[in-house]
């Protein structure tokens, strides 16, 4: 059994952290505990090393990031907690080498860098000015996610509210702004496997756009995430290669799917394969350790979902595996069995 932790969007007077076991062979979830109460633990990431958890509360003004300290028998230790120095910190993500933990805080679009390897301290924070077309969703700055290369020499950061990704070096010296179009609302980031082509899912024009990276990056794909003339409302949230990097995939929140795409290795395009129906607003998903199956958060159903994959094609088997859990919002597995 594989330990599976779910983040939700609850108050500070229940258990937002929960555990599950996950059968791979099977692709069923059982409960096994709750660990910890923390108001709107939104994103987690784990560090496999120190073997810590690190969540968001994602609180809309003064968040808070909280380091968890997890046990093989699935016992929990908070470590200390952070301010994340804005508001509604929505994501999280950690430097390979384990030592640089950076916060996209989305309400006032700040970007903040800390430290972690041994007592926290802040190495990096800015604030973002400026606006785009959108006038409600892009009136300022928001902050929505970050991605590493593998070697941590460098990290994107994706800017929703000024269609814009930031790349920095690891020194925190920026390296170039990759401007998306106008009302994109670039969201999250992936890397192609040998880092010569970034992804990015865009949260309000319902794309995957694909860049070849160089001093100066080139747009050399917009593709939709959606079939055609579907007219229906719809954001598209989180975005995942497989373990082997020939498929990419990405939420649909009002489609109510995860569009799968087929990756040229070569020319790093993609070509749509279809669509995995989930329940209503897929958020976070994830892959199962083994790349057998899909795990699903799906908000406004309270559920979570696990879908087979048929590694040949990319596409998900229709499955019935579900458990309820109240506002789901983001998986992590955590190397426990």
């Amino acid at each position: 059994m594989e330990t599976l932790v779910i983040g939700s969007r609850v108050s500070a007077d229940v258990d937002g952290l929960n555990c599950f076991l996950f059968d791979e062979r099977m692709g069923i979830m059982t409960y096994h505990s709750g660990s910890m109460k923390i108001e709107q633990p939104t994103f987690q990431c784990f560090d496999d090393e120190r073997h810590i958890l690190y969540s968001v509360s994602e609180t809309e003004t003064d968040g808070h990031v909280y380091a968890i300290q997890v046990y093989p028998d699935h016992s929990c230790k908070l470590l200390y907690i952070l301010p994340t120095g804005g508001g509604s910190p929505c994501h999280l993500s950690l430097s390979p080498d384990h030592t640089m933990l950076v916060i996209s805080n989305y309400a006032d679009g700040v970007l903040t860098v800390y430290s972690v390897w041994e007592t926290p301290s802040l190495l990096f924070q800015k604030s973002f000015l400026g606006k785009s077309i959108h006038p409600t969703r892009q009136e300022r700055s928001h902050i929505h996610s970050s991605r590493f290369t593998k070697d941590g020499s460098s990290f994107f950061v994706a800017d929703l509210g000024l269609d814009s990704v930031l790349w920095y070096n690891s020194d925190l010296s920026e390296k170039t702004i990759i401007k998306t179009p106008p009302g994109s609302g670039p969201r999250h980031l992936e890397l192609s496997k040998d880092e010569t082509f970034l992804y990015v899912a865009t949260e309000l024009s319902s794309e995957v756009l694909v860049y070849k990276l160089s001093s100066e990056p080139i747009l050399i794909q917009r593709i939709s995430t959606l079939e055609a003339g579907f007219k229906g409302e719809n954001t598209v949230a989180d975005l995942h290669f497989d373990s082997e990097y020939r498929f990419l995939y990405c939420s649909n929140r009002g489609h109510d799917s995860i569009a799968i795409f087929r990756c040229d290795k070569h020319n790093g395009t993609l070509s749509f394969q279809g669509h995995c129906m989930t329940e209503k607003e897929p958020r976070n998903f994830i892959f199962s350790p083994s790349g057998a199956h899909l795990v699903v958060a799906n908000g406004s159903s309270n559920s979570v979902t696990s879908y087979p994959i048929d590694r040949r094609t990319g596409l998900c088997v229709p499955s019935n595996h579900r458990i309820a859990i109240e506002q789901p919002v983001c998986l992590n597995f955590l190397g426990y069995q």
